[in-house]
């Protein structure tokens, strides 16, 4: 027990020997400096300094008996305001350590050319989601499509399935069939709808397939919120 005590004081901000004294003072109370060392083992050479930090840190103070110093331990409920002197410290600078992990999480962008670049991006995307993961894709127009980017689509469109992925799909109302899909959930909306973007976790993917296809991705877990946010407004008043 007297271990433990000994190491919260240090804990709180005391040394070993600051915290010896103080534990014997409580005990001892009012006491000469002869009274001190004699109980705690320290060496009077030492003893004035560790007082003397002890009374700069609140633990101690001194009455004078007869010319004579006698040395006493404050009430141990100064260990409570210590703690919450530290807690109101914290506050303080709180915002300005989470705006420092704020700014450290990662961000990149990247840019890939080529089929087999693009479905690489999307097999990783996907090879490293979790059962039921929330993932929103803005579709690319009819008339934007060919032959190759079904095949691509399809073949991406299997990748979520086998994941089981939530998936949704934002089509423009112009393109509306009443139809269901077992693979995603689809909704159309008469919004001029950006195309071929994708919003999973904290990424989001831009796809184009003009002449030769391409993609960004982009990493920021600001943006992918800003982007999500948006797509889900859009969903809630969407038609099914």
């Amino acid at each position: 027990m007297i271990e433990e005590t000994l190491q919260t004081l240090q804990e709180l901000g005391l040394n070993k020997r600051e915290s010896i004294c103080y534990s014997t003072l409580l005990e001892l109370g009012s006491s000469k400096t002869g009274e001190i060392c004699k109980k705690t083992k320290i060496p009077s050479s030492k003893i004035y300094e560790i007082l003397n930090n002890l009374m700069q840190k609140g633990f101690v103070s001194y009455i004078i008996k007869g010319k004579i110093k006698h040395y006493q331990a404050s009430n141990p409920q100064i260990l409570l305001n210590i703690i919450e002197e530290k807690k109101k410290k914290i506050k303080e600078i709180m915002p300005e350590l989470l705006l420092k992990q704020k700014l450290s999480k990662k961000q990149s962008v990247e840019m890939y050319e080529g089929q087999k670049a693009l479905f690489a991006v999307f097999n990783e995307l996907i090879a490293n989601a979790k059962t039921n993961e929330e993932y929103l894709v803005f579709s690319i127009n009819e008339e934007n499509k060919s032959k190759q980017i079904n095949l691509f689509l399809r073949n991406i469109t299997l990748k979520r399935k086998e994941k089981k992925l939530d998936v949704k799909l934002l089509k423009n109302m112009k393109y509306y069939v009443k139809e269901k899909h077992s693979k995603l959930k689809l909704r159309y909306t008469n919004f001029n709808l950006p195309q071929g973007i994708t919003i999973f976790q904290d990424k989001v993917i831009i796809l184009s397939w003009e002449k030769d296809p391409m993609a960004i991705k982009i990493e920021s877990e600001t943006f992918a919120k800003q982007l999500r946010e948006f797509f889900l407004e859009l969903w809630t008043v969407a038609k099914e």
